[in-house]
């Protein structure tokens, strides 16, 4: 009997293996993407547009140079600026400046955030070598740390009082660098 079974399983399997297939799958269409031309571009760089959440905050500013030999500015892109929420539930956001020095927290939740700021340019983009920060909020800046790496003078700085995000609102902090 046990034979039998072990038989009638292997026929089975076989069987199973050789049976010409009937059904012919349905062709699969193919999706091609075309590039949109309605997408906001800075210099190549594609804006992500978030949709506000009216139960979030949001946190926002710029950061710029203050040329010394005018009364001008230049906008600093590619810093990274960080939000680290440091009391219950640990929270991190970390978004880079865009091309024209701005940079935005879309939709973050509600509660106490420290800053970060880290900072990496190439020697070429630095005005001065020890850059004052002027900014829009004092939240109790520490200079963390200063180096040089090659051709890229790194900088990072954190807040010591933290920015209280709210539902429906926003906190701006934009931060000048100027040379003494």
């Amino acid at each position: 009997m046990k034979y039998t079974k072990l038989f009638l399983l292997a026929v089975f399997l076989l069987t199973a293996c050789t049976v010409p297939a009937t059904e012919t799958p349905a062709s699969i269409p193919t999706l091609t993407m075309q590039p949109s031309t309605n997408t906001p571009e800075v210099d190549g760089t594609p804006t992500l547009t978030v949709t506000p959440d009216v139960s979030m905050g949001t946190v926002e500013g710029h950061f710029t140079w203050l040329l010394p030999a005018s009364s001008g500015s230049a906008p600093i892109s590619e810093v990274t600026v960080q939000l680290d929420r440091h009391s219950g539930e640990y929270l991190k956001y970390k978004v880079r400046t865009e091309a024209d020095g701005r940079f935005v927290f879309a939709n973050v939740e509600p509660g106490e955030y420290g800053f970060g700021i880290y900072m990496n340019l190439q020697l070429g983009e630095r005005q001065c070598d020890a850059p004052e920060y002027v900014f829009s909020q004092d939240l109790g800046w520490q200079h963390y740390a200063s180096w040089l790496k090659i051709d890229v003078f790194y900088d990072v700085l954190f807040s010591s009082t933290d920015i209280s995000v709210t539902p429906g609102k926003t906190v701006v902090l934009d931060f000048v660098l100027k040379c003494p």
